[in-house]
């Protein structure tokens, strides 16, 4: 558990990362003459939150298949997308002009998910590579001592 929360963490931190470069092409493309206080920089925490929920909320204390890891990011990715563009659009959904922007962050949110999955699993390799090496280290020194 301790492990998946360090994982939820990081994930958190890089879908805040990437969902600031989605706020700023989206914004230079869907509203240019907007301009922004500084208040603006709590939503990509507050979206940041929202992304990483279901993976709290997903965690399974079993070992899962690799169909059902899949079948389980893509819910989870679809839950993710659900849920920000519910907490982004909830009123505004039946607004005129409203469903380019809807689109736009849905796509930036599939893009945001799947780059965030990706950065994970960069990162899980690169432990279980240091992890192989220690592991080879050791047995090395265990059997030099025989």
């Amino acid at each position: 558990m301790k492990e998946h929360l360090k994982t939820c963490l990081g994930n958190f931190f890089i879908c805040v990362t990437l969902i600031n470069v989605a706020i700023l092409v989206l914004g230079c493309m869907l509203e240019p003459e907007v301009k922004f206080g500084y208040e603006v920089f709590v939503y990509p925490l507050i979206y940041g939150f929202l992304g990483t929920l279901p993976g709290l909320v997903m965690f399974s204390r079993k070992e899962l298949t690799i169909g059902q890891t899949i079948i389980r990011e893509v819910i989870q990715m679809f839950l993710v997308v659900a849920i920000i563009v519910g907490f982004m659009f909830g009123r505004y959904i039946n607004v005129p002009g409203a469903a380019p922007k809807i689109i736009g962050v849905a796509i930036s949110v599939v893009i945001i998910y799947i780059l965030v999955t990706f950065f994970s699993w960069l990162i899980d390799l690169r432990t279980a590579g240091k992890m192989t090496e220690e592991l080879k280290n050791y047995q090395e020194k265990m059997s030099n001592m025989c």
